[in-house]
């Protein structure tokens, strides 16, 4: 019985999921069609890669409000390598990668030396970002990409799309690094418990660091899948990621405080927000109404977080 009350607790939001696309399929005929439910997970590729950096990021303690003005920068410094400096297409999307990992590498070390909760430094960053997207794109468009670079977004191998491959193998890629190797351990030790994960001889500070740099790197593959996807990109790409990340974060079981998650529940939570969004639209809610309830869900989310953890407290004191 104990066993059977754990698997539930712990599939809950995969179960929450299967019965909204059965709820959405009753309510909507286009629901439940093998085009429509590849779609979501088309639409949602780049979000659910961005959201996998920043559950990695709150699993080591931190969050991170600037990761949708991290990818409008690499978008814009993608283009501007491309369209305005004449570089080919391959070295200009390597180079705006290396420039999520500076991003991140800021983050990490403006975090390290104010010796701040990275929310509070990341807040910061977010605006800086968002100056620097619009400044180095003169609050422009740019729509003049290689063929071979937007076919990365819009192309199908057989009836799977490219931007769903990308998410399934950097899904697996994180979860190896997370479960399976030591460096994975050193993150979850570190968010779990610092001061503890210090005396163990984990350089907490380095683990940071890096988890950002990480994080700036896989910002730069989903900022460039969207680009890529959509043909065009202004320094708006991308930012309105950053809060629908954490949402789908502590819907998948990140916790705020750090220590816990998985990155199949990342992956559960951006397909749940991915449905909602797609089953509300099918059956006529406006947009409005879907930020209403995103709030909504964050704020559910975080609640059952708070709740949980003080109930392990109270009956670990018990």
């Amino acid at each position: 019985m104990n066993k059977f009350k754990a698997f539930l607790k712990s599939n809950v939001m995969l179960g929450i999921l299967i019965l909204l696309i059965i709820i959405f399929g009753i309510g909507s005929k286009n629901f439940l069609t093998a085009k429509n439910l590849l779609n979501i997970c088309t639409q949602n590729a780049y979000f659910i890669i961005a959201s996998i950096a920043v559950g990695m990021i709150m699993i080591s303690g931190g969050t991170d409000l600037s990761t949708g003005n991290c990818m409008a920068v690499v978008s814009i410094c993608m283009a501007i390598f491309y369209e305005r400096l004449g570089m080919a297409w391959p070295i200009a999307m390597i180079l705006a990668m290396l420039v999520g990992v500076l991003l991140g590498l800021i983050n990490g070390i403006s975090s390290d030396l104010l010796k701040i909760h990275p929310m509070i430094v990341t807040l910061a960053t977010m605006t800086m970002f968002n100056g620097i997207a619009f400044t180095l794109s003169e609050s422009k468009s740019f729509f003049d990409f290689a063929p071979e670079f937007v076919a990365i977004g819009q192309g199908y191998l057989g009836p799977i799309s490219y931007p769903i491959i990308f998410a399934v193998v950097i899904a697996l890629v994180m979860h190896f690094i997370l479960e399976m190797t030591c460096f994975g351990r050193f993150i979850y030790a570190v968010g779990g418990n610092p001061e503890a994960a210090r005396l163990a001889g984990i350089n907490v500070r380095r683990v940071k660091v890096v988890v950002f740099m990480i994080a700036g790197f896989i910002y730069a593959i989903a900022g460039l899948l969207l680009t890529s996807r959509g043909g065009s990109c202004n320094a708006n790409t991308g930012v309105s990621t950053t809060f629908d990340a954490i949402t789908a974060c502590v819907l998948g079981g990140i916790s705020f405080i750090g220590g816990e998650g998985k990155v199949k529940g990342v992956v559960i939570g951006c397909l749940i927000l991915g449905v909602l969004s797609n089953g509300m639209q099918l059956i006529g809610m406006g947009i409005y109404v879907q930020f209403i309830i995103k709030g909504l869900i964050l704020m559910l989310s975080i609640g059952y977080d708070t709740y949980s953890k003080q109930a392990k407290v109270k009956k670990a004191a018990a």
